[in-house]
């Protein structure tokens, strides 16, 4: 996974876990209104991994044993119960839809992953000028605006195909900005005129070659 997509850290201190796994009251009072430990268990796990991550991970076993084992202190648990419960289905979708409509957050639609292209490629991209600099950027954008991050391979997508379109639009940028006698000159340079086989610009470009003073007669030309 990429350092600039979010995931679990390997290990966490207790001042970490305070920092980002600690029950507001508001949260607490939600989650305590399920039923059962083991559904209290899973909508506390929903709740404090979204903002975390941005996103909910695929499977339970992606959560920290020790970040469960916190939050199932936080509810009045002896012991971590989220093991059985169903993080695929019907349950899991409605306390999905709970949790979003509690903390705002929401899932990405195609609008939304056009908006942040466009985003990126305007203004991202200035600041953000490679590929991993850019995810990063995409990454902080749609947290702040409280959008699930897709899937890594999604994002990195988005963020390459903004990278191209920003270093596009600076291309054109300058070919516009380029008086019409200068770009004349310079579409000279790249004209092959024989017997040369190769153009004006090659050569400026080519190693000059041992010294000597045949090489140095021929960069002086």
């Amino acid at each position: 996974m990429s350092k600039s997509y979010p995931s679990f850290q390997p290990s966490y201190s207790h001042e970490e876990l305070v920092e980002h796994f600690l029950l507001t009251p508001g949260e607490l009072e939600l989650v305590l209104k399920c039923r059962g430990n083991v559904n209290r268990c899973g909508m506390v796990l929903l709740l404090k991994t979204l903002p975390h991550l941005g996103y909910l991970p695929d499977r339970l076993d992606e959560v920290p044993p020790e970040v469960r084992e916190f939050v199932a202190g936080q509810i009045g648990l002896l012991w971590d119960c989220s093991k059985s419960y169903p993080w695929h289905g019907s349950t899991f979708d409605y306390h999905v839809a709970q949790v979003r409509e509690t903390t705002g957050w929401r899932f990405a639609t195609a609008a939304d992953k056009e908006a942040l292209e466009s985003w990126l490629r305007r203004h991202g991209a200035y600041q953000a000028y490679t590929d991993e600099l850019l995810l990063a950027a995409a990454c902080l954008r749609l947290r702040s605006l409280r959008i699930e991050l897709p899937t890594e391979n999604e994002l990195e997508r988005v963020a390459s195909a903004a990278l191209n379109g920003f270093y596009q639009d600076v291309h054109h940028q300058i070919a516009d900005g380029t008086p019409p006698t200068a770009r004349a000159r310079i579409d000279e340079l790249l004209k092959v005129i024989e017997p040369a086989t190769v153009s004006v610009f090659d050569q400026l470009k080519a190693d000059p070659g041992k010294p000597g003073v045949d090489n140095l007669n021929i960069e002086i030309g």
